[in-house]
């Protein structure tokens, strides 16, 4: 793999170890760090964060950071409060200026400094800043994946406090910049015509005590990714969890925060990797997911995931990340087949690393859900479910409906009663939700076309028919038509409704999605259905002009008369940005 290639070649013990080094700063040595993580390489990357994490603030960032990144992907709680800690303390030990850190060039006796330079003790000032708002954001967006209104407003608190810091050395590094460049042409227009010309890798001028050129670049890179990250994280937080966090009337720049990431990503900041990450899980994963480019336009950033994916090829060709991303790429672009490919490539490349090989294996089970492929779906989140320590609750819940739909009825009656004791918080939206639907299986057991219209159910509050095929839409309608209950007729019709909008025929979509609110009526339970059905009404009304008026009342009806259902969050935001794109389209 080339992370190792590249570890191996820095980290060989004994005289080599210090030759690999010499001459290469912390800014570069983390930089390295990074691209090991990214490809393939998690343990060399870590080893090498661990070596050095007490000689430089960019090194213990990049060891927090690789504790950060695991529980992200992993979503287990022990990983969770494991780097919420690391972060904690990267953010003490940086937020002083007691001098904590060495300089790891003048541990390694590279560059030596001159007497009275100042350069370091002003770059790393400002990089520890930087650091400190890192660790500050890495610990709101955690906070943030519990994904219920205490964790939004304790995140976004933690979330205001980095914005804070990032704006501040946003405008001081920005300044710095106009001022260098004030000084170089001021330089070069006193310079004789004998002089010599300003280098972009030296000081801007003759003042040993000023930042190179190099410098203020890589230091406006290492801002601008955790000013570009807050703005899109905030760009998704509905408004009344904004209101709470004290950040009303602030929605965020989108469009500001891709530009800032945008810069990172082409910068020589250790964080320009995670930039790339960063864009390819915007394009690919919430874009389409909270339907940010409006309710009918799902493979919006396909092609912005493919340039940068492009672009970045050399360098990270064999990562099971980037495979992932192609992966999803494909699948957002209705190929099926050829996402599930990638995804056993990444499965096989990330051999080792566990939370990367069940990221990759749960999109495997998920396109074997979606083209019916039961048994095979039922293997991925068996193993899902015995190897994560997230919601073996979630993932149980879909081993019983694979098992039902399989036509395996007392499997999956086995199973799914063990589903609400395996709830671990109530506040978990996605195991609050299996849960109540597994404690009604045991009143009335499941069976085969129930299972399988859970299944489908799972599929459309996942955002996923856009990603299906006409060949793959079809025989859903056949699992809608085995229907023989009629206590699912208003989750039946909803779900016919959102099948014949993605299949273009929208008569038929309408008549089914107005049944399923008539037949909700007079119902206490499964409030999420009325509210996701006037959703997708909204989303067909929005496709003419002289039904927009329409969509913007039945979206707006949502905001006001549903409370308190599940999924609300997800839903809200679409329901946002669905306003948005209605006033911006006049």
């Amino acid at each position: 793999m080339a992370g190792r290639s590249e570890m191996s070649d820095m980290t060989d013990m004994g005289s080599s170890e210090s030759e690999s080094v010499l001459g290469q700063d912390d800014s570069e040595l983390a930089l390295s760090g990074i691209r090991m993580l990214l490809n393939n390489g998690f343990e060399e990357a870590q080893a090498l964060f661990d070596k050095y994490k007490n000689d430089s603030s960019l090194m213990h960032a990049g060891h927090s950071f690789v504790y950060f990144m695991t529980a992200l992907i992993s979503f287990e709680d022990e990983k969770m409060a494991e780097a919420l800690k690391k972060l904690e303390e990267t953010e003490k030990l940086c937020d002083t200026d007691s001098g904590i850190f060495k300089s790891l060039k003048k541990k390694l006796k590279s560059k030596k400094k001159k007497e009275g330079e100042t350069t370091i003790s002003i770059e790393d000032k400002i990089q520890r800043q930087v650091i400190v708002a890192d660790s500050i954001l890495y610990q709101g967006i955690l906070i943030f994946t519990n994904q219920d209104i205490s964790s939004y407003i304790k995140g976004g608190w933690y979330l205001r406090k980095a914005y804070k810091i990032y704006e501040k050395l946003h405008k001081d590094v920005n300044q710095l910049i106009a001022a260098s460049k004030l000084k170089q042409s001021k330089s070069q227009n006193s310079l004789t015509s004998a002089g010599s010309a300003v280098s972009s890798d030296g000081p801007i001028d003759s003042n040993d005590n000023e930042l190179t050129h190099d410098v203020l670049s890589r230091l406006l890179g290492a801002v601008n990714f955790g000013y570009g990250t807050f703005q899109l994280c905030i760009s998704m937080v509905p408004p009344k969890i904004l209101k709470l966090i004290e950040f009303l009337g602030f929605e965020g720049d989108r469009e500001a925060g891709l530009a800032a990431l945008d810069f990172t990503n082409h910068s020589k900041d250790m964080k320009a990797p995670l930039a790339t990450l960063g864009l390819l899980w915007y394009h690919t994963v919430l874009r389409p997911f909270f339907a940010l480019d409006g309710a009918n336009d799902y493979d919006a950033g396909t092609h912005d995931a493919e340039v940068i994916i492009t672009e970045k090829e050399s360098e990270f060709e064999n990562s099971a990340l980037f495979l992932f991303f192609r992966g999803r790429i494909q699948r957002l672009r209705k190929k099926t087949d050829e996402s599930l490919e990638l995804y056993r490539r990444a499965l096989e490349a990330a051999k080792g690393q566990k939370e990367l090989e069940l990221m990759n294996l749960y999109e495997i089970g998920w396109c074997n859900i979606m083209k019916l492929n039961w048994r095979e779906s039922l293997g991925a989140f068996t193993r899902l479910k015995d190897e994560t320590k997230w919601s073996k609750c979630y993932y149980t819940y879909l081993m019983g409906v694979s098992l039902g739909a399989m036509g395996d009825v007392k499997g999956a009656k086995d199973t799914l009663k063990d589903v609400p004791g395996l709830l671990k918080k109530k506040n978990n939206q996605i195991e609050a939700f299996v849960s109540r639907r597994a404690e009604k299986m045991k009143k009335n057991p499941p069976t085969q076309e129930i299972c399988r219209l859970l299944s489908l159910e799972l599929i459309f509050l996942w955002h996923a028919l856009p990603t299906c095929t006409e060949d793959e839409l079809k025989p859903f309608l056949d699992v809608c038509d085995m229907q023989t209950d009629k206590n699912v007729f208003h989750l039946k019709c909803l779900l016919e409704g959102a099948i014949y909008k993605e299949l273009g025929q929208d008569e038929y979509a309408l008549q089914c999605l107005d049944e399923s609110l008539a037949r909700h009526q007079g119902m206490k339970d499964d409030n999420h259905v009325p509210a996701f059905t006037l959703y997708e009404i909204a989303s067909i009304k929005m496709k003419s002009p002289e039904t927009k008026g329409k969509a913007k009342d039945l979206l707006q009806k949502i905001k006001d008369n549903y409370k308190d259902y599940d999924f609300e969050n997800r839903l809200t935001v679409r329901v946002n940005n669905a306003l948005r794109q209605l006033k911006a389209s006049g």
